[in-house]
């Protein structure tokens, strides 16, 4: 059985997005011969520092799709105790993520990306599952390890996929039951004069919310350095409305919703604000029946301030309010949920550090 003893560092971080390169508000559209290799987009790219690194995300050049892959680095969130609906308890989280992705091999126009992992979700309550009596799961884990590859085509097209194995669960690793195979594969085809593109992908997680194929098709409008809009599965928006503020929003059905705003006040420091819809899939260990998943929802606003420590490492730390919370076992996200548990809105605390390699 998988074990990983707690985590006993306690520093930062709830949520960063990517920002735009930095560039005048009245800059003409992308020229084909000053477009960027697609490996190494220009939303991708950090304009608070010289543009020395590629990123940390191998999808960041496919809108909502590269949430999928977490940049490396390490976050931690406190939801403070708040009130089960219907039983005499509170309900606290403390949640931690440790990510990994570093480049393994390159040549031409081939890379090879491996991303592993872990996260925790430590939950400290009294409360019952309701239909079933079970005592709510104390700790809920969600370890992976998998390997990502581009390739750049002679004609301009980029194709690549991402694969990875893991278990989401209260005893990850238990049987083979807890197991999960993911599945992310894309195609960006260029189009009006290679400066905006198509992107085709098929997006695949059996123990995730929605355990079925899901098929995307976009179409991405580089109208200029300052708006960038992928309309379509997924959907994403890259606006820089002056030199100093970017926002940035993405969505992926069928909660999957982030938006972010940021304010530069020098080149290492950044306020930000944030709205987030989270969602969570896990394969409880004592379940019934092997395809039901333990499903968790939030929505929470933040907002923080984020700064550089060292040439390749950004620290941030936030404070927001969650509201939305419930928990429940189904199928899927669309099925009813029972042992369903609500929890009140509340504050939380958060921190964390992103590395770029």
């Amino acid at each position: 059985m998988f074990r990983i003893g707690r985590f006993v560092l306690l520093i930062a971080l709830g949520f960063t997005l990517s920002i735009g390169a930095r560039a005048q508000s009245d800059a003409p559209r992308f020229a084909p011969e000053n477009r960027p290799p697609d490996l190494f987009p220009p939303e991708a790219v950090d304009d608070s520092r010289p543009a020395r690194r590629p990123p940390g995300n191998p999808l960041a050049s496919l809108g909502g799709l590269g949430n999928a892959i977490p940049g490396p680095g390490y976050n931690v969130n406190w939801n403070l105790p708040r009130r089960v609906a219907n039983q005499n308890t509170d309900l606290g989280i403390v949640r931690q993520d440790l990510s990994l992705v570093a480049p393994i091999w390159k040549e031409g126009g081939d890379m090879l990306f491996v991303a592993a992992t872990v996260k925790n979700t430590h939950i400290y309550t009294d409360a019952l599952l309701p239909d079933t009596g079970r005592r709510f799961p104390k700790d809920l884990w969600n370890a992976s390890i998998g390997l990502a590859y581009l390739h750049q085509f002679d004609n301009g097209w980029t194709g690549g996929a991402f694969v990875s194995v893991g278990s989401a669960s209260d005893k990850p690793f238990n049987t083979i039951r807890e197991m999960n195979v993911n599945f992310i594969g894309f195609l960006k085809v260029p189009a009006f004069d290679e400066r905006d593109f198509w992107i085709f992908s098929l997006f695949y997680s059996p123990g995730g919310l929605l355990n079925f194929p899901i098929p995307g098709i976009a179409y991405q409008w580089n109208y200029s350095e300052q708006f960038r809009l992928t309309i379509g599965i997924p959907f994403a928006v890259m606006w820089k409305p002056t030199p100093d503020i970017t926002f940035n929003a993405s969505y992926i059905p069928l909660t999957n919703i982030r938006a972010n705003l940021d304010y530069r006040l020098r080149d290492d420091l950044h306020l930000f604000a944030s709205y987030e819809y989270l969602n969570e899939a896990y394969f409880l260990a004592d379940r019934v029946n092997r395809y039901d998943r333990f499903l968790g929802f939030e929505q929470r606003v933040l907002g923080g301030v984020k700064f550089d420590l060292f040439e390749s490492a950004t620290l941030d730390l936030h404070a927001g309010y969650s509201f939305g919370r419930y928990f429940g076992e189904g199928r899927n996200q669309g099925a009813t949920l029972r042992d369903r548990v609500d929890v009140g809105a509340g504050a939380f605390l958060g921190a964390g550090l992103r590395v770029k390699f």
